[in-house]
């Protein structure tokens, strides 16, 4: 008999193959050479000889996050034991896939493949992060069935999961019927009243504690951190014999919360090591009260940068306003990721430049990212700020599925894009859509609906609103009164402006005023309209005044326009609009020397009439015009299809004055209209 005829041959050179390919496994690092090693067995067929082989592959492609290649080796497994089902379970959790894990979950549950203790403490972990409580005991439940409810493991995974849906007393109750606990359980139990606001038992549960980790310190002084209590945390922090980084950067985190800039940089001077994490809370911190210049001393000065650091010095510029200085950090980050491209798009968006965030997305677009729900919401943003539909169902076509609909945030978000689109069907039809309606998606489209002029359908859909036990707020009254307002229903103003004060007792900001003034100053109520104002609480301000001198033009009434103005003269004496509804209400009660007042005080002020624009969307591109433009890259034909337009009114007797002859080709919105005409003519 050979060698290699002998029985146990082949099943000592399996063994070894395998030693070897594990042994390979173990080097492995990063995703290449990973995937070079599946290439190989792939090719000599022997991927599927050991479960622990796969095992292990499940599990290292996810820990490089690249979970679709685990799912596509999964699917290839003709009959996966529990192990293997519990690595891809594992790994979707670990990757934050928490939906997709419990739907593999279900479908091993189907399979009758019997779970382990490691399969159940994943998919609790799943929903603990989802705040799904009462699944949670559903698989506790199952664990007991299966003999696995007294497992130590599982019994942990039951506290944290309760302890993070607020359940404390559930979770002491499976603390207290522990057979056997360990530091992870009393870590949990101390971290999980702190977190839910009982720092005073959290200490107690420490003090009792026989044997204590650094984990077990650190999650104690998180509790006192969490109850704002910085001199208790840093007393116990001070106390501790060994102190590892998260304990450190704790610390730090917690003095930044609190606003002692001085006490974190003392802790961050103090500390042996550091991480890109310790340098990231400081710039993060500094960010948060708009200290940019020592953020990015920081920035400057960290000797490893990661994305995260270069991410979140971006958004605290577009924070503070500075969105040029985000733009050039963003355009010299070595690296981006999602985030990054979601924070400059939104931070464009948030700053009130949504071009740009257009313009930016489009270079997004070529990355070949998925987007997430923060970078549509910005898109969204953008669209609704610029009105244009076009361009805002193109990008739209572009995250179809159930992922669009599935976030009320995205839904809201929709519903304020049709409508200052003006489609207010579709904004009805996306609102019909959403399952669960919160408050912020009910006064999105009653304010919708107030701003399409729609009053009776706001107010219903208010008082329906109410019906479903929806507590209105400040916004949602807003809308509510912005319908009464272009309803010109002055009894229901009233009343809806008495119900929020009398019955929900929400104070009216200067925004509730200004709208109720407007309505009584247009129903001719300004007596009323300017007791109103004498009486608020808070101090008047210029949409307030403005609201009342608008109303006084209307009804010629100078005297209360002459106070109105006054005011508004003081609050913001460079409006050049203030002063020309002022000199038109003289103007209309023939008080000539008012107009002419009005007029010395203009060129005495030096106020300057303020620069309107006109835009329009062709081909998805947004042009914008302002008045006498010359800078549009069609301007030539636009001013000679102006000028024929011009020569056939004369002709039709519609333009006699020689003044209008002048104004009319270059006002702003003839420019758009006529630069429209031409392209739609041209094709």
């Amino acid at each position: 008999m050979t060698v290699k005829s002998h029985p146990n041959y082949f099943w000592r050179h399996e063994m070894d193959r395998m030693k070897l390919v594990l042994r390979l496994l173990d080097r492995a690092q990063s995703l290449k050479p990973l995937k070079s090693i599946h290439a190989r067995l792939l090719v000599d067929g022997s991927i599927a000889s050991s479960d622990l082989v796969l095992n292990k592959f499940l599990r290292l492609y996810a820990r490089f996050g690249s979970i679709q290649y685990a799912d596509k080796l999964f699917d290839q497994i003709p009959q996966p034991n529990a192990f293997l089902w519990t690595a891809l379970i594992h790994g979707y959790i670990e990757n934050r896939n928490y939906q997709e894990a419990l739907s593999l979950f279900c479908h091993m549950c189907k399979k009758s493949v019997l779970p382990l203790n490691f399969t159940l403490a994943s998919v609790l972990k799943g929903l603990a992060r989802l705040m799904r409580v009462i699944d949670g005991e559903a698989v506790y439940g199952l664990g007991l069935k299966c003999g696995l409810g007294f497992d130590l493991i599982v019994q942990n995974a039951v506290i944290d999961l309760f302890m993070r849906c607020g359940e404390v007393d559930l979770a002491r109750r499976v603390f207290d019927e522990m057979e056997e606990k360990d530091l992870v359980s009393w870590n949990s139990m101390i971290l999980g009243y702190g977190s839910n606001g009982r720092v005073d038992v959290a200490r107690e549960t420490f003090d009792e504690m026989s044997e204590r980790n650094v984990i077990s310190w650190t999650s104690m002084i998180q509790g006192y951190i969490k109850a704002r209590d910085m001199e208790e945390a840093r007393i116990l922090f001070d106390r501790m014999s060994a102190k590892d980084l998260a304990s450190w950067n704790v610390m730090v985190s917690g003095y930044m919360d609190v606003g002692d800039l001085g006490s974190a940089q003392s802790i961050f001077e103090a500390m042996p090591v550091r991480d890109a994490g310790t340098w990231n809370l400081m710039i993060a911190g500094y960010c948060k009260v708009g200290e940019m210049e020592i953020a990015k001393d920081f920035l400057d000065k960290m000797p490893r940068k990661n994305i995260a650091s270069w991410t979140i010095m971006i958004d605290g510029y577009v924070k503070a306003g500075d969105v040029t200085s985000g733009r050039c950090l963003f355009d010299q980050m070595p690296e981006k990721n999602l985030v990054s491209w979601s924070t400059m798009i939104g931070g464009y968006a948030r700053n009130g430049q949504p071009c740009d965030a257009l313009e930016l997305y489009k270079q997004f677009k070529k990355q070949g990212i998925k987007p997430d729900e923060v970078l549509v919401l910005g898109i969204i943003s953008a669209c609704s700020q610029l009105g244009i539909l076009d361009a805002a169902e193109s990008i739209i076509n572009d995250f179809t599925g159930p992922f669009l609909f599935s976030s009320l945030r995205i839904v809201t978000s929709l519903i304020d894009m049709y409508a200052k689109c003006g489609c207010i069907d579709k904004a009805v039809q996306v609102f019909k859509m959403a399952y669960q309606k919160d408050l912020l998606c009910y006064s999105t489209m009653i304010t919708a609906f107030a701003n399409h002029g729609m009053a009776q359908d706001a107010i219903s859909l208010f008082d329906d609103m109410q019906r479903t036990n929806i507590r209105p707020d400040g916004v949602a009254f807003l809308g509510v009164l912005t319908a009464c307002n272009h309803g010109r229903l002055v009894s229901e103003g009233r009343r809806y402006f008495k119900q929020m004060l009398e019955e929900h007792r929400i104070q009216p900001s200067e925004k509730h005023y200004a709208c109720i003034v407007d309505l009584l100053g247009r129903a001719g109520c300004l007596e009323e309209a300017y007791n109103l104002i004498r009486n608020m609480p808070i101090l008047p301000g210029a949409v307030v005044w403005g609201a009342l001198l608008a109303a006084c033009r209307v009804h010629c009434d100078v005297q209360l326009a002459e106070i109105a103005a006054d005011e508004l003269f003081k609050i913001e004496p460079d409006n050049s609009g203030n002063y020309i509804l002022l000199s038109n209400t003289y103007a209309a009660a023939r008080r000539w020397d008012g107009v002419a007042r009005m007029r010395a005080m203009i060129r005495k002020n030096q106020v300057r009439k303020n620069r309107a624009s006109s835009w329009i969307e062709l081909g998805c591109v947004v042009h914008e015009f302002v008045m006498g433009d010359a800078l549009h890259i069609d301007s030539e034909r636009i001013y000679f299809t102006l000028y024929l337009i011009s020569e056939d009114m004369k002709l039709l007797g519609f333009l006699r004055d020689s003044r209008k002859e002048e104004v009319l080709p270059s006002h702003a919105f003839w420019l758009s209209d006529v630069y429209s005409y031409n392209i739609l003519g041209d094709g």
